[in-house]
């Protein structure tokens, strides 16, 4: 029983590493192809976002938190299906090279300047959007791969819903991560 769980616990920490190291990649190559981009698409990007920079307008709560729901809903509910993981995937690859994109054009834009205008714009919400994808994907990733261990039918039941109980509850943490994430990214679009 002890080497099991031994096992078990170096697969989810092999997974969560695979994880992190992912997001890290898709945040570089998000920034790699901001600084790629054509001459007129960046001069065109960079009006745009400089627009969005600049806009008093600032969203309700709910349409915020639904934003970053959106992709933890599809990151979770990839962990349910055997196929689901390659959607899980590309909805976190696509957080996570939005993140070094934005990040990229930000700095192109406006220089050192701009490390200013990330650390507090983009920053304070990505320090609870970052871990609560990774907490996801991670989680739907491990789940996924042990939905069917057990031995015997009643404690293959047994062990699935305690599973399927836990893979809930690590969503429902990761919900509470987005709902101060999104309450943070409020705040610091009213100051």
């Amino acid at each position: 029983m002890k080497k099991r769980k031994r096992l078990i616990d170096q697969r989810g920490q092999m997974i969560a590493a695979v994880v992190c190291l992912s997001f890290l990649l898709g945040t570089a190559g998000g920034a790699l192809a901001a600084n790629l981009l054509g001459t007129t698409e960046h001069s065109a990007l960079a009006v745009f976002l400089q627009n969005a920079l600049e806009i008093e307008n600032t969203p309700a709560f709910l349409p915020i938190f639904w934003k970053y729901l959106k992709y933890d809903l599809i990151i979770w509910l990839g962990g349910w299906m055997s196929l689901g993981l390659f959607f899980s995937g590309a909805a976190f690859l696509f957080r996570s090279l939005s993140v070094g994109f934005t990040s990229a054009m930000i700095l192109s834009i406006q220089g050192t300047a701009g490390i200013l205008t990330i650390a507090k714009e983009i920053l304070p919400q990505n320090l609870f959007l970052i871990p609560a994808y990774i907490l996801t994907m991670s989680a739907a990733a491990y789940y996924l791969s042990t939905w069917r261990e057990g031995e015997g039918k009643r404690a293959l039941k047994r062990e699935r819903r305690r599973k399927q109980t836990e893979y809930c509850i690590l969503f429902g943490f990761s919900v509470l991560l987005l709902l101060a994430a999104a309450g943070l990214e409020r705040v610091t679009l009213i100051s």
